[in-house]
């Protein structure tokens, strides 16, 4: 980092190296609990182990000397300093299922190499942490702001911004005069894709006799690409023989035929990717369709084909492709498959332009998938978001980032990953990975984030909140 003459900036940089070890501690404790939405329950609408990690992460900031609130257990924040209006950090304790694949523990915290390997780490727990000890270093100065600072704890990020909408609209909680979220890349995000789950189904009719697909299943969740795909074939003893010997030669040895006392299980492994990045993880869903249309199963031919080509990336088969000049090409991620009592449904986590809305997104796709003989199920969307170069809070915190690393090269970025910058007006996504870290990667087995990452991120941030709430 460049040296600064502000002493407050200073002292900061000073306390968060003298601190370092309590911060890698503190966080070694969230990453241990497996906080994976699950059902709801008294208190923890996101499930127990989500609100453990909630309950934690409070406690600790109530001995850091902040202000605390739970939210009914759908968020929580902390909060230090006075003001009518308060500067925003906006970030997340959920983390998507780990998957398969690990070699170190997913929820064991492992510090190896100046690493912190777990599930979370680098999404988002890691880079909250980071703004949350960025905040006390800044408290600690004494310091007068014009504006509060609180960092705001969400617990449904992964899965549909539940706890965003609950903390601002339904619990009615003021809003951030400005603000950031620790959950991408610096220099800083201005650009966001629309984010659209797209579900399809249809019906699967046909009879008794013939050798067929009786339930299939693929992926945990519309934003990773699935790492495991399964299907079980029913029919006659010859029927299901024969299967198995076809499947037995199928050239991919990640998949796998197993006799079971109901039918045949045929399996599909992958490598899991976060959604905005699916070209770069492999779909067992496609994979388990390639095996499948080797068998003669005519009752399912259509719709396993349906799955072989709809697995592009670039949305073509769905009739959606599209490049853009600000963020690029749309991106599309067959996320969920969902086959059982003769319907077939398939989610696809579809990343589209800046320029588009919802309706420019389905009026495109409904013609095509219609004509392939499926129909347009559930929708949730989260609209683009889009915030010019020359307003804040982009201004300041790209001079910040600048500032404080020497790094006046690196440009911001637009990207297909969606953030809390959309939950609300004046906030972008700020770090946490460094240009050309290896950190990450998000929703991958391994997912591990540096110690200096963690280092840099806080004094970074804890400058960034100083020039916003000064």
């Amino acid at each position: 980092m460049t040296a600064s003459l502000d002493p407050t900036v200073e002292a900061m940089h000073r306390w968060i190296d003298g601190h370092m070890d309590e911060i890698v501690q503190s966080l070694q404790g969230v990453l241990k609990i497996p906080s994976v939405k699950a059902n709801p329950s008294n208190g923890a609408p996101f499930g127990r182990s989500v609100r453990e990690a909630l309950d934690y992460t409070l406690s600790l900031c109530d001995n850091l000397g902040f202000r605390t609130r739970c939210i009914d257990g759908y968020a929580g924040d902390a909060e230090f300093g006075e003001g009518t209006e308060y500067v925003g950090v906006l970030g997340h304790l959920d983390v998507v299922p780990e998957g398969d694949g690990w070699q170190y523990p997913p929820y064991g915290a492992t510090l190896e190499g100046g690493y912190l390997y777990s599930r979370g780490s680098e999404d988002d727990k890691g880079p909250t942490y980071a703004a949350l000890y960025a905040a006390k270093a800044l408290m600690e100065t004494g310091v007068t702001l014009r504006r509060r600072v609180r960092i705001i704890f969400g617990c449904d990020e992964e899965s549909g911004f539940g706890c965003m909408h609950y903390y601002f609209d339904t619990a009615r909680e003021e809003r951030p005069a400005v603000g950031f979220t620790p959950d991408a890349n610096f220099p800083l995000i201005y650009a966001e894709k629309g984010i659209a789950n797209l579900v399809l189904k249809r019906a699967v009719n046909g009879d008794g006799e013939s050798l067929r697909v009786v339930r299939a299943s693929g992926g945990l969740r519309p934003n990773m690409v699935p790492d495991k795909a399964e299907a079980l074939l029913t029919g006659n003893s010859k029927q299901l023989e024969g299967a198995a010997a076809v499947l037995k030669r199928f050239w991919d040895r990640n998949v796998s035929v197993e006799a079971q006392s109901d039918g045949l299980l045929v399996t599909a492994i992958g490598k899991n990717a976060h959604g905005s990045t699916p070209e770069i993880g492999d779909n067992a869903v496609s994979r388990l369709a390639k095996a499948l249309l080797t068998v003669d199963l005519p009752v399912d031919r259509a719709w396993l084909q349906w799955l072989v080509d709809s697995v592009d990336t670039q949305g073509k088969t769905l009739g959606i492709a599209h490049v853009e000049e600000v963020t690029g090409p749309l991106s599309s991620n067959l996320g969920i498959l969902s086959y059982a009592n003769g319907e077939c449904a398939v989610t696809y986590n579809v990343r589209y332009p800046v320029q588009w809305n919802i309706d420019d997104l389905t009026n495109r796709a409904l013609p095509v998938i219609t004509a392939a003989g499926w129909r347009l199920g559930e929708v949730h969307n989260q609209a683009p978001l889009y915030v010019p170069l020359d307003q804040e809070p982009v201004a300041t915190l790209l001079r910040v980032y600048r500032e404080e690393t020497g790094d006046l090269s690196s440009q911001p970025l637009t990207t297909g990953g969606g953030t809390y910058a959309r939950a609300t007006p004046f906030v972008v996504a700020f770090g946490p990975s460094l240009p050309g870290s290896s950190d990450g990667p998000a929703h991958q087995p391994d997912e591990r984030i540096a110690l200096e990452t963690i280092r840099t991120a806080a004094k970074v941030y804890a400058r960034a909140l100083y020039e916003l709430a000064r």
